[in-house]
């Protein structure tokens, strides 16, 4: 038998080999001594960046780039593996960063400034960053200062790419319709009193002049693309903030009146419900929410099958126009503005997104990470770029257009020497370029704040609510407007948040050090109970110091497991749900704070009704799932096949079966409508109507009945055969043993599954996350997917775990209630 002593000593040994393996593996270091750079994101630059990489390396010895994936599913809004690295102390070097995400992140004292870097660049490095070669538009949107404060913004990323909002138009279409000009050429549209007249004329119906029967072609929609609110804000003259950044003003005139006209819009062609219909029909799929920023790519673009008149969209559908139907005859103006603006003197004004590469803050090599940076943002770099997006085009047969570029530089000299130098470009290419370089000193770009996120999420979700006039009751009961009501009902949360990251965090910040002897004092209190104990009655106990010392040791694996991964988080949220705490910055206590807020939001009671009504499931789940059991609850041949068909959709991956029932419940090509059309004459919207989206995932749930089919035939094999034997001598039919045998033989596992059920549907979240991100209109925002948008897209984590302890007292009262109300109705087996 090996001695105790040595069994410590090995374990010991292993926990600090684990400890050293683990440090030498997260070092920034190579085997080989060169300094490792690691690069999250950037194979979005293009195919040819491995090359790059290899280049860069080759003239910078001391360097080794590693790339690797951010693995999110939204740059802008789901970056919580970067969240997650930063506040674990390993980060990447450089990140490929949604630039409109930066202020937010700067704000938080998670990205390195990189102002100073770029001023001790040296003047003879051909490398050497030049900011007067960008667009200053897109240098404002990657930089950063708190708002009210003195002094320049800081710059927090170097811009890589911009894409700007054009008008798209079929001049077939116009032609068609006698929207031309003296010469006969088509005409597009400059103001929006023009672009609503054109909208009505070049709207077609199923049915002629009936718009309840569908739309047959689009005029136009003013979210069909890539365009949003902020566009036509800020051509109505309006902001989202004031100058100082200080103070939101979602709800000012010109912001409603742009916010009116886009409303009037889908009101003209029908309503949003029938362009959400007309959507669906095209894109093949159904993803919830309202409209989405792009739909059937490639070929199937709506507008290059000629469905869509007009469209704003970014430039990036100019490379799709060239890449599936560059003999297309289309043409590009500039988004139309209010005629009352345009005779002020102003110009079409649009706005543009895009990216930029970044350093964050603990990054533990950001010399070598600036000088990657610098390297991937060379002329060199970009040519080479450009050049194997050009060859592989040229390859595939398909036309090649330049990538938009934040560096203004280099991005005409890409157009000039690829658009108008080149010959074989059609002429309708070369007149999009000129329309696109006449819009491009005007460009804004979206408000740089430490709210962006949630002021982007508000902004989409006052357009939804508008355009689907979802508040129009609740206007008309307060006497106000409904525009403006569906505004102010939006800003007052952005503001409040606003307010709070503008103001001096608490003074008390959480001292760790105390919590964690707390909770190492606790943990042993039970094995110092034990050693008293057993000190006592050592002399009449039988158990041995060895013996006990051995059974500690092979609980300690457990021991430590439950006190790092269960224990110590559960007290943690507790703490953390009673301080501002960003997990980015140190956590400060606000007592109740949380608290308040969470029971003065009017989304945790939206999100609570969401979640409740889908306890409904439970109950047709259980009923679907016995009914399952009941019938194959046979000894028949292959009855083993049909159990485990009927249990397979159960572990289906979430998304995988998400994808299989998006498609199922497509209003126009799914299935499911096809039947109900058919045999009843009518077709929901699904996913895409708040009536229905929850109806839609109850429905979804029954699929998974077979996981509870397994609990059901457990208990219908334990009820003794005898109980129905007698029960049939007594003349008692099928039904009447079924409800007094088999239901009060199984009330324990209708406990069970009642229970169960519950919990988990309380806690229900990837249905929204993957099918409808919450929407459309908040119908599918669920209490624990609302829990995880304040934590990792609004950086609240003492907020969401404050709503996680409300959902455990939550979850916790509703099981009381009913293991209490069993005493009434579940019969165990006495024996």
């Amino acid at each position: 038998m090996i001695p105790l002593r040595v069994m410590v000593v090995l374990f010991i040994g292993m926990i600090a080999l684990l400890a050293w393996w683990t440090h030498r593996e997260t070092r920034p270091t190579t085997t080989d001594g060169r300094t490792e750079i690691v690069a999250w994101g950037i194979t979005f630059l293009g195919e040819d960046v491995y090359g790059l990489v290899n280049r860069f390396e080759q003239e910078n010895p001391q360097y080794k780039v590693i790339i690797s994936s951010s693995a999110e599913r939204d740059s802008t809004s789901d970056s919580q593996r970067l969240l997650s690295a930063i506040a674990g102390g390993v980060p990447p070097d450089v990140v490929f960063f949604s630039r409109f995400a930066t202020g937010e992140w700067a704000s938080r004292r998670a990205l390195a400034d990189l102002s100073s870097m770029i001023a001790e660049q040296d003047p003879n490095d051909p490398r050497r960053i030049d900011l007067s070669e960008y667009h200053p538009w897109a240098l404002a949107e990657g930089s950063y200062k708190t708002p009210g404060s003195e002094g320049p913004d800081r710059i927090y990323g170097i811009p890589t790419t911009g894409d700007i909002r054009i008008l798209y138009l079929n001049p077939n279409i116009l032609r068609q319709e006698g929207l031309v000009d003296e010469a006969g050429n088509p005409r597009p549209p400059k103001t929006w009193e023009e672009l609503r007249d054109y909208t009505n004329r070049l709207t077609t119906f199923k049915s002629p002049g009936d718009k309840s029967s569908g739309i047959a072609r689009l005029g136009f929609a003013p979210n069909f693309g890539n365009s949003w609110l902020y566009l036509y804000a800020w051509q109505a003259g309006g902001e989202f903030l004031s100058k100082d950044r200080t103070r939101v003003t979602m709800d000012s005139p010109p912001v409603q009146r742009a916010l009116k006209f886009m409303t009037d819009l889908c009101d003209d062609v029908g309503g949003v419900r029938q362009i959400n219909k007309f959507q669906d029909s095209l894109a093949g799929e159904s993803t919830g929410g309202s409209f989405r920023a792009s739909l059937g790519g490639g070929d199937l673009d709506p507008f290059l099958r000629g469905v869509v008149a007009m469209k704003i969209d970014n430039d990036y559908a100019l490379r799709s126009i060239a890449e599936w139907k560059p003999n297309m005859d289309f043409l590009i103006a500039p988004p139309p503005m209010p005629a009352d603006e345009l005779a002020k003197g102003r110009k079409p004004v649009t706005w543009a997104g895009g990216f930029s590469l970044v350093i964050p803050e603990t990054s533990r090599n950001k010399d070598g990470a600036f000088k990657l940076i610098q390297f991937l943002t060379s002329w060199e770099a970009t040519q080479l770029l450009e050049q194997g997006k050009r060859e592989r085009r040229q390859s595939e047969g398909r036309m090649y257009l330049p990538e938009g570029y934040a560096n203004r530089v280099y991005s005409q000299r890409l157009i000039k020497q690829y658009i108008f130098d080149d010959p074989r470009v059609p002429r309708t290419f070369k007149d999009a370029y000129r329309v696109i370089d006449q819009l491009t000193p005007d460009t804004l770009t979206r408000p740089v704040t430490p709210v962006g996120q949630l002021l982007w999420n508000k902004h989409v979700r006052a357009y939804e609510a508008a355009v689907s006039h979802e508040f129009a009751d609740d206007a008309k009961r307060a006497g106000a407007d409904e525009i403006d009501y569906v505004l102010k009902s939006m800003q007052g949360q952005v503001q409040e948040q606003l307010d709070e990251a503008l103001t001096p965090p608490p003074p008390t910040k959480v001292l760790w050090g105390p919590f964690f002897v707390m909770y190492f004092a606790l943990l042993m209190l039970p094995f110092i109970a034990m050693w008293i104990v057993y000190r006592r009655n050592r002399r009449t106990s039988g158990y041995r110091a060895r013996e006990i010392g051995a059974a500690m040791l092979f609980l300690s694996p457990w021991v430590i497991g439950f006190a790092v991964f269960v224990g110590g988080p559960i007290l943690f949220s507790i703490l953390i749900s009673f301080t501002r705490y960003d997990a980015l910055s140190e956590a400060r206590y606000v007592g109740a704070q949380n608290y308040r807020q969470v029971f003065n939001d009017p989304t945790f009671y939206k999100s609570v009704g969401n979640t409740m009504f889908m306890l409904m499931r439970v109950p047709l789940m259980m009923a679907v799932s016995l009914g399952i059991a009941l019938v194959l609850n046979r000894s028949i041949r292959g009855i083993g096949f049909y159990r485990t068909a009927f249990y397979m959709p159960a572990i289906v991956p979430m998304v995988a079966a998400s994808l299989l029932w998006a498609w199922l419940f497509n209003p126009v090509q799914g299935p499911i409508n096809a039947v109900l059309q058919w045999a009843f004459g009518v077709a929901p919207l699904w996913l895409n109507d708040p009536a229905w989206s929850k109806p839609a995932l109850v429905i979804m749930s029954l699929w998974t009945a077979g996981a509870g089919m397994v609990i059901w035939l457990a208990g219908l094999q334990a009820i003794p055969p005898q109980l129905y034997e007698a029960a049939s001598i007594d003349g008692a039919g099928p039904m009447r043993r079924f409800w007094h045998i088999t239901i009060p033989m199984l009330s324990p596992y209708i406990l069970f599954n009642l229970i169960i059920g519950i919990i988990g549907t309380m806690q229900i979240f990837g249905e929204a996350y993957i099918m409808t991100s919450g929407g459309p209109n908040d119908s599918t925002l669920f209490y624990a997917y609302d829990l995880f948008k304040q934590a990792f897209q609004y950086f609240r984590m003492g907020y969401a775990s404050a709503l996680a302890w409300i959902l455990f007292l939550i979850v916790l009262v509703l099981t009381l209630i009913e293991l209490w109300l069993s005493r009434k109705w579940v019969h165990y087996e006495q024996g």
